[in-house]
């Protein structure tokens, strides 16, 4: 195992040469025996007056206040604090020793110097010079011998250009590497076809089933406790197989959980492979002497927090134990605790897509304030990210767009999504709109960024979307009114379902909010337009809504659930399954549309929509503001009350709202809840508009409003859509607020 230099040590705390966050970390592979004073200093003279050192000084300054604050406070605990803390600490490292399994046998492998092996493997005159692939803006990774020079990975390139001026630069090509890692994962599922893949280029297996059924192919069973040797050979042929398959190099570790397994993957790069027995006195020893830079999840923040402590070493966590659990979070002590008894997973089973939290891609480039080239980035990762979902058979519901401005200063703007999914194309819509809000509100100068990234979380298996699907407001309102109705009133079971299904359908793409308002749910894409009005044919209307393209056959469907209709959509396009949005919404919310199916003096028009010949004039002054179902607005009919003995149901439906009225019919009901929920906030809505026009338009003659007047009379629909068209826009950023 590698030992820190005391050079080294020295190099990553002297603040002479720079911030201690831009120090070169030495215990990467390849990075030992570095003068890491010079490089450091190199660094320091590229980087100083520039924003990315500008924004390092302020992050180091900003640290090392809170630092002086930790030593102070370490400074003031007695003893007695000290000593209480540290029994403490011994009874959760008991409780954590009775979770110790060593029955497992884990791999960590990954691929030496990934990309730049992948480069040099298709061009052979990089192989004997140092290069790095990347741009001047970063380096995603460098070969062995520019690493000498102390270039690495997530190090600006011109930074690598002068620690290394001989450095060659090649653009990264992400599709080839990905090509590469299909073609080593599928020697990863020989062994185990349940791996658990990190990234391109690393992956951890349980090999533990493929010892026990394969023992016999690599060792003989007369050889005794063989579990070294068989699991030396097991990995030895793996390794073989990924540079037989791509001409490319990897390199693993064997322990008994995958922390060590990570740690001993790193200690023979590259090509080679570390075995640690599952023996808990060997693994303490091993890992008390382990720098704790080493260890997966300590960074350079971490590390300083800890070397201000005189913490140094993984074996200087345990002897400090006590004062570690009165400074840090329980998060944090009880994760050193696990770091300085050699604790890790066991089983991959705790890494199961089930288990995820979060998905994420991201990227890093020259800072830009190009719109389009911005736009195609986001297009990139959300295509990256749904393959990567795809694989894993999950999707998500909380899309967040992350971003890091030309200041270096980071944030992260989320939307929840209607639906759980993976589709590449609502990925891109909503993280598009996301990023155009705030190209918008930077008004001073242009958003200019150097990182983009897109994250999926509420994450769930793809089969477990149907089972997780929220009841409907209806639903919900019939199951709240059946205690309530009488025990004589019976009707079959067929009749429940046709009476849900006619009323699913005003209210079922509807939902209550916080405030006790109404507004539209958002459909799975979160993307439907509702200006343009649809072609609906009367065979549509009685029928299931279908797509509107069933000419040909097309060559690439994607399959999507519509909130309204609750089917399964075929189509060729988001844009289809947006039309097929519009269709059905217009249908099932517009009252007109609905009376005409029924209306025996109705007639069609040259599209083929069927229409009253009352309501024919109104219609396409009408169509432009169908965004929202217009019963939503017609207030003065929320007032009747309906006779139940006319109700062929015979069932009473309590408002859960103001719980004083009860409906036999559900059309009723809706429109009673729609005046309880919104009356108040439309009535301050329209007074607002009215205030507005009467002080923006000339005021009326009495002559002219009487003529006004009595033209409304004659259409009470036209009264209220009139009436209400005024403040429609004020309404309609009400309802989509």
């Amino acid at each position: 195992m590698a030992v820190t230099k005391k050079s080294e040590l020295k190099g990553t705390m002297d603040a002479s040469s720079g911030p201690k966050n831009l120090s070169l970390n030495t215990h990467k592979a390849g990075m030992e025996g570095l003068d890491t004073e010079k490089i450091n200093e190199i660094i320091k003279r590229a980087s100083e007056g520039s924003r990315f050192y500008q924004h390092k000084q302020k992050h180091q300054q900003h640290l090392n206040e809170k630092l002086e604050v930790m030593k102070k406070e370490a400074a003031s605990f007695t003893k007695e604090q000290t000593e209480k803390a540290t029994k403490q600490m011994d009874q959760l490292i008991q409780e954590l020793e009775a979770e110790r399994d060593l029955s497992h046998t884990i791999v960590h492998v990954d691929m030496d110097m990934f990309y730049a092996a992948v480069e040099m493997r298709d061009d052979p005159s990089l192989r004997d010079k140092p290069m790095a692939v990347g741009s001047t803006g970063m380096l995603s990774t460098s070969n062995y011998a520019a690493r000498k020079f102390g270039v690495r990975a997530a190090m600006p390139g011109f930074i690598g250009k002068k620690l290394c001026p001989e450095l060659t630069i090649v653009p990264p090509n992400f599709s080839k590497y990905r090509a590469v890692s299909q073609e080593v994962r599928e020697v990863f599922s020989h062994y185990d076809p349940g791996f658990s893949p990190m990234s391109l280029d690393e992956a951890y297996l349980d090999i533990t089933d493929y010892l026990q059924k394969n023992s016999s192919l690599y060792v003989d069973e007369d050889d005794g406790d063989n579990h070294e040797q068989l699991a030396q050979a097991v990995v030895n042929e793996m390794r073989h197989k990924i540079e037989v398959k791509t001409q490319l190099t990897a390199s693993a570790g064997i322990a008994a959980n995958t922390r060590l397994a990570k740690v001993c993957s790193d200690l023979n790069k590259p090509n080679g492979q570390y075995y640690l027995p599952p023996d808990r006195d060997r693994i303490l020893e091993f890992i008390s002497s382990l720098p704790i830079r080493k260890v997966s999840g300590i960074g350079n923040v971490m590390e300083q927090h800890l070397q201000a402590l005189d913490i140094t070493q993984c074996g200087h966590l345990m002897e400090k134990r006590g004062l570690l659990k009165l400074l840090f979070s329980e998060t944090n002590y009880e994760n050193f605790l696990t770091i300085a008894l050699g604790l890790g997973h066991s089983t991959l089973s705790a890494w199961t897509e089930r288990d995820r939290k979060s998905i994420s891609t991201e990227t890093t480039f020259k800072g830009t304030s190009d719109r389009q080239t911005l736009f195609k980035l986001s297009v990139d990762l959300c295509q990256e990210l749904a393959e990567d979902m795809q694989e894993k058979d999950i999707v998500g519901k909380v899309l967040t767009l992350k971003f890091k401005t030309i200041d270096f200063q980071i944030r992260t703007r989320a939307q929840t999504l209607s639906e759980a999914t993976r589709c590449p194309e609502v990925m891109a819509a909503g993280i598009k709109r996301l990023l155009l809000h705030e190209m918008n509100v930077a008004t001073e100068q242009p958003l200019s960024l150097r990182l983009l990234g897109v994250r999926m979380s509420s994450l769930m298996y793809s089969s477990e979307v149907g089972q997780r699907r929220q009841a409907t407001l209806t639903q919900m309102f019939s199951q709240a009114a059946q205690p309530k109705a009488s025990s004589s009133t019976t009707f079959s079971q067929s009749e429940q379902e046709s009476h849900h299904s006619q009323k699913e359908i005003i209210m079922e793409n509807v939902m209550i909010k916080s405030d006790n308002t109404l507004e539209r749910s958002s459909p799975v894409t979160a993307k439907t337009d509702f200006s343009q009005k649809k072609d609906i044919s009367i065979e549509n209307f009685l029928s299931k809504p279908k797509p509107s393209k069933p000419a040909e056959e097309p060559t690439r469907t994607e399959v999507y659930e519509c909130s309204v209709c609750e089917e399964l959509v075929h189509v060729e396009s988001l844009e289809e399954f947006n039309k097929h949005l519009d269709t059905c919404l217009e249908i099932h919310s517009s009252p007109s549309l609905r009376k005409s199916s029924i209306d025996n003096n109705s007639f069609k028009d040259d599209t083929g929509i069927q229409k009253n010949s009352e309501q024919s004039v109104e219609s396409e002054e009408s169509s432009e503001d169908n965004e929202i179902p217009s019963d939503v607005f017609h207030l003065n009919n929320c007032e009747s009350n309906i006779d139940p003995t006319t109700s062929s149901l015979n069932q009473n439906f309590l408002c859960p709202v103001c719980e004083q009225r009860s409906f036999c019919d559900m059309t009723a009901l809706n429109k009673h809840m729609d005046e309880c929920l919104n009356k108040s906030a439309i009535s301050e809505l329209l007074q607002e508009s009215s205030h507005q026009q009467e002080t923006t338009r000339p005021k009326k003659t009495e002559m002219a409003k009487n003529q006004s007047s009595r033209k409304r009379k004659g259409n009470a629909e036209s009264h209220i859509h009139k009436k209400t068209k005024s403040g429609f826009n004020t309404l309609d950023r009400y309802f989509s607020s």
